[in-house]
């Protein structure tokens, strides 16, 4: 786990200096709810896990919801959180990772099944 300050350095980088946001499920989380495990919490992880040998690097870390890190749990590259599905990419040129929704073949970039 980051500190509080490296955590907030964080969000700002990622997230801009405002209250709130959401992670890349949609999850609303709130930058004074670090490390609090409640309806806006959030914690700071890594897209490839280091578990995984994923780096302790800018490039790999990723903030999410305290509950969506609980359900991806180790899943690696393939994510599945409530039933959608997400794959992480990395850039290896550039030295980073990414992650994008999978959609369905009958859903468009908006949500819209069509």
């Amino acid at each position: 786990m980051k500190n509080v300050n490296e955590a907030m350095e964080i969000w700002l980088h990622e997230m801009g200096d405002k209250e709130y946001s959401y992670d890349f499920t949609g999850r609303k989380i709130k930058r004074s709810d670090y490390l609090v495990k409640n309806q806006v919490g959030w914690v700071v992880s890594y897209l490839k896990p280091l578990e995984l040998g994923g780096k302790d690097d800018i490039g790999n870390i990723i903030i999410m919801h305290h509950r969506t890190l609980e359900e991806r749990g180790m899943q690696y590259p393939k994510v599945v959180i409530d039933d959608k599905e997400y794959m992480i990419h990395h850039n290896v040129k550039d030295d980073f990772y990414y992650i994008e929704r999978i959609l369905p073949e009958d859903e468009d970039d908006d949500g819209v099944f069509i």
